[in-house]
């Protein structure tokens, strides 16, 4: 055998053991080359407008009602000596609850509050509330007859940052504090009884914050 026909047979040789280690790599799922990862397109945001379509539901509060910005009041701590702001305002069609809370002089928390409207909810299972927040906690307050003066039922919660959300709350998820303290022997919140509602954000920082609300709706049923 000539070297001409040694070297052809041992190069094929090479380029077989090659291609079967190539093979081997790949079946085990490891490249030769860099990996790459390919992410997923991101997904779309939901918006305010997108959830108004689909089946019909009773809103409440509706900031696309051009009258709606001028039924809320501020409560700020300054009622007790503290120095936070907030207040709700109309942008766009969506209400803005922001401000800046402060922990001097004993403060802490900001508040709004509607004007007084008389509720008869109880053919419905809870509340739905469409938001936006930016990292900090809220409370949804409701305030009946069945509490004394400065007292409410509240329900917390903390939206995902930066994404528009439903937040949902059972009745039962509503329960009675007057200045931040837990009532006892008091009855459960009434929504046939519902004559206030009102926001909140009261959870020991300090800081700016931002909580965007489209609507406030009544659940759909269990």
């Amino acid at each position: 055998m000539t070297r001409w026909h040694l070297t052809t047979r041992m190069l094929a040789v090479v380029s077989l053991a090659a291609a079967t280690m190539i093979g081997m790599a790949l079946a085990e799922g490891h490249a030769l080359k860099p990996q790459v990862t390919v992410m997923g397109q991101e997904k779309r945001e939901t918006t305010p407008d997108c959830m108004r379509q689909g089946e019909p539901m009773t809103y409440l509060i509706d900031f696309q009602d051009p009258d709606e910005a001028g039924r809320w009041r501020a409560i700020n701590d300054a009622v007790m000596g503290g120095v936070s702001r907030g207040g709700l305002r109309v942008e766009g069609g969506i209400g803005v609850f922001s401000g800046e809370t402060s922990l001097e002089n004993n403060g802490g928390f900001a508040s709004v509050r509607r004007d007084p409207e008389a509720f008869d909810l109880s053919e419905h299972p809870g509340l739905e509330l469409y938001v936006r927040g930016h990292g900090r906690r809220y409370q949804l307050r409701l305030y009946t007859d069945q509490l004394p003066q400065g007292a409410a039922y509240r329900a917390s919660f903390q939206p995902r940052t930066g994404q528009w959300q439903r937040v949902v709350f059972t009745w039962s998820e509503f329960e009675p504090v007057f200045r931040g303290r837990l009532l006892e022997d008091v009855p459960a919140v009434d929504p046939a009884r519902i004559e206030q509602l009102g926001l909140m954000i009261v959870d020991r920082q300090a800081g700016p914050f931002r909580l965007e609300v489209a609507w406030l709706a009544t659940m759909k049923d269990l």
